[in-house]
């Protein structure tokens, strides 16, 4: 049950807010099954749903954890305790790049009742799904395909005169041939072109500087979780995960130790094989089972590394959580090279460790995982319990000299553990959009 949506239709209700969800309402207003919610907002009332956002807020112990402004589709994401939402809020027409592609006056006249909610008509909301996909980027899956495909006979040329008043005849004429056939004949770039040139939409160059302002209030957050083996990474990482994606509508993506521009130096050197695309890494039973490597070996395989975390950070993290409501989870971090070398195969002077950190960008949040270290290693005897200890120790010092580090003890119990992982989460997101609502 999702009490922040709950309260968002009972606040949109009552203050008589002229509205209708676009499409995956059947779970509603309890259910969002899933995903996230497309609704548009009357242009007129437009102005008010910041301050009904943050009265549901208040309501719910939310908070504002990412907001991306738009003049035609803001989107905000809602995170409490036990619940998180994304909406993404249409105001007045649907523009695509700047260009209007549905109007208001044809929105407002296919809102229809489902149930205590209002909703947009199947045939529109499929029609403008399809349209705002196919002219966004220039493909369009199965699942905006079928649908329009099944309500072929409903897309007769006076319909869609009446719903697609911005493109030619020509357009429409061929959407509506070619949706009788089938998703297989539906030519989907040929009619991106034609809208696209229907509509004067802008240019992929225009689109990309429009999101240069995000850069000063990124939308999305790097998560890292530290902590010796048996602490319990595992635990949190997979109770935070599902959440998040509640308020980041799938967009949490768990990555293990670094961010794996480069390949690891055994899969470079050929001495192991390259994971398959998707496959978790292989738990290691005992890491420290191998030597660590001299000096000069110590460095080199140190100097790749922190090639990676620095380069793959900017390449491959920083521009998802830039310009995006997105959520970047690492089981483990750099950080870990100054708890346990050895784990690593190497053997470094700490300073110099603490140096190249300075290179390596700082997660957003940093969730520490400890405790007391005997039911640590009695919950995984893979080391010994004064290297568990000693790794407690090093851990506890480093997070309270980092800033963005959080201390949670896992050696309570798991509910107590999961509630104070997320209340560290939610607390440190909330700061960054404290003064939007």
């Amino acid at each position: 049950m999702n009490h922040l949506s709950i309260a968002l239709f009972q606040h949109l209700n009552e203050r008589g807010v002229r509205y209708a969800v676009l499409r995956n309402y059947r779970s509603l207003p309890g259910d969002l099954g899933g995903s996230d919610l497309d609704i548009w907002i009357h242009s007129e009332d437009a102005p008010a749903f910041p301050d009904l956002l943050k009265r549901v807020a208040e309501e719910e112990n939310a908070k504002l954890v990412s907001c991306i402004p738009d003049p035609y589709c803001a989107k905000w994401c809602l995170l409490s305790p036990h619940n998180g939402i994304q909406i993404d809020a249409f105001a007045g027409g649907i523009f695509c790049r700047g260009a209007e592609m549905f109007s208001e006056k044809v929105l407002a006249q296919n809102v229809r009742d489902y149930g205590c909610i209002h909703v947009l008509d199947d045939a529109c909301a499929d029609l403008i799904a399809f349209w705002k996909e196919t002219v966004n980027n220039g493909r369009c899956g199965k699942k905006y395909l079928e649908p329009v495909s099944e309500r072929a006979q409903q897309y007769t040329p006076d319909y869609l005169r009446e719903q697609l008043p911005f493109f030619a005849k020509k357009t429409r004429d061929l959407f509506a041939a070619s949706v009788q056939g089938g998703t297989s004949d539906i030519p989907v770039g040929k009619l991106c072109r034609m809208a696209r040139a229907d509509l004067h939409v802008k240019s992929v160059l225009c689109r990309r500087l429009s999101k240069l302002g995000r850069l000063f209030r990124r939308p999305g957050y790097v998560i890292a979780v530290l902590g010796t083996d048996g602490s319990g990474k595992s635990t949190i990482i997979n109770a935070i995960t599902p959440w998040l994606d509640e308020a980041f509508h799938n967009k949490v993506k768990y990555r293990h130790l670094r961010p794996t521009l480069l390949p690891d130096l055994g899969v470079l050197l050929g001495k192991k094989k390259a994971p398959e695309a998707g496959e978790l890494p292989m738990v290691v039973s005992a890491p420290h089972a191998g030597r660590a490597a001299g000096p000069a070996g110590s460095l080199i395989r140190w100097c790749y590394y922190l090639l990676d975390y620095w380069l793959g950070f900017w390449r491959k993290v920083w521009p998802l959580v830039a310009t995006s409501s997105a959520v970047q989870i690492f089981d483990r971090y750099y950080y870990d090279y100054y708890i346990d070398q050895r784990r690593f195969g190497i053997h470094l002077p700490h300073w110099l460790l603490r140096l190249g950190g300075c290179l390596v960008p700082t997660p957003d949040v940093i969730l520490c995982l400890g405790g007391n270290p005997e039911t640590i290693y009695a919950r995984k005897p893979e080391t010994s319990l004064g290297e568990v200890t000693r790794q407690t120790d090093a851990l506890k010092h480093f997070c309270r000299r980092q800033k963005r580090a959080v201390w949670v003890d896992t050696t309570t119990s798991q509910e107590e553990s999961i509630a104070a992982a997320k209340a560290a989460v939610l607390k440190a997101m909330s700061t960054r959009f404290s003064q939007v609502l």
